[in-house]
């Protein structure tokens, strides 16, 4: 039977366990100011060892983001931390910057480099390049439509990475900076990583500036920032030839992340086992994690757009003084 994997987040340890536990064949972590999240949702190399170890006693591996943009003077942070990486058994790394890509594969051979979707590879020519350089697996954007992805699994040749939940950012991953004219902050953690507060591509958190509510010249303006959880068309992400299949949201709650997971696991083995799905089966346990999901979003989402409004103010005072 073809494999399919299955890659899910884990913001904490319990998350990685209840995923392993649901079906996940793999968890990806976020090495602490290196991974496009708040340090809440990261995890120090204590943390990551200790579900590098319960993964190899299920026979599942761990996969850690460093996916943000760094400067010249973090290279050495960053060889020091992929060696301790390696060395603790990590599967792969996520990252997002080709010196990166370079330097890894030089630092730790026998880790696998996986591209991150903020590197937008779209294209069948960006995916060789990739390829050529040594890239093991690439993380597609959201954008692209499962025969796009197809095509470019089959002509390029190498491993293909999928969303099966995230959203659909009116701009490309890693390409907006909205969050960063709000607040930009250098934070130096004990190791000197800068964390880069309200930079997600530097390493902080994304303020989600885009669903403020912005007007132009007295008119509503919608910035897209929609959520999705694929349903209908995952029987045609497998016929496309997809090699992983990744579920995002380090910050949800691990319970959710799991029956996300188990949903996914069911849904998987019937196609591959069947090659078809009754996606009726299925469509009740679907609709009533993707309404918990949205729930547990648009908190989150209130939260931050509380501050986003304070840094509004303060900029609007500025601009009147």
């Amino acid at each position: 039977m073809r494999k399919v994997e299955i890659l899910a987040p884990a913001g904490n340890v319990e998350m990685a366990r209840i995923a392993f536990e649901n079906g996940a064949d793999s968890v990806y972590v976020g090495l602490a100011g290196w991974s496009r999240r708040t340090r809440e949702y990261e995890l120090t190399f204590e943390e990551i060892k200790d579900i590098v170890d319960y993964a190899e006693r299920v026979g599942k591996t761990v996969r850690v983001a460093m996916n943000t943009n760094f400067s010249s003077l973090e290279y050495p942070l960053f060889v020091s931390a992929v060696k301790r990486l390696e060395d603790m058994g990590v599967s792969a790394l996520i990252l997002n910057e080709l010196g990166a890509v370079v330097v890894a594969k030089e630092t730790a051979p026998r880790l696998e480099v996986h591209l991150s979707a903020g590197i937008n590879s779209i294209n069948v020519e960006d995916a060789i390049f990739y390829r050529d350089l040594g890239v093991d697996m690439i993380v597609m954007p959201c954008n692209l439509k499962p025969e796009e992805v197809g095509e470019i699994k089959r002509k390029a040749g190498i491993k293909v990475e999928i969303f099966l939940h995230s959203n659909t950012c009116f701009t490309y991953l890693g390409k907006c900076l909205f969050s960063s004219y709000f607040r930009y902050d250098w934070v130096y953690d004990e190791l000197g990583k800068n964390h880069f507060w309200g930079s997600p591509n530097r390493g902080g958190y994304c303020h989600r500036i885009c669903k403020a509510k912005w007007s132009y010249d007295g008119v509503p303006v919608i910035l897209r920032n929609d959520m999705f959880l694929v349903f209908d068309e995952l029987p045609k992400w497998i016929e496309a030839g997809v090699d992983c299949l990744k579920i995002q949201g380090r910050e949800y709650n691990p319970q959710l992340i799991g029956e996300i997971v188990a949903l996914y696991r069911d849904m998987l083995s019937e196609i591959l086992s069947r090659g078809e799905i009754d996606l009726s089966s299925y469509r009740e346990r679907w609709r009533i994690l993707n309404d918990t999901r949205e729930r547990e979003r648009e908190k989150r989402t209130i939260r931050v757009l509380r501050e986003v409004e304070r840094l509004q103010s303060e900029v609007a005072s500025l601009i009147t003084t």
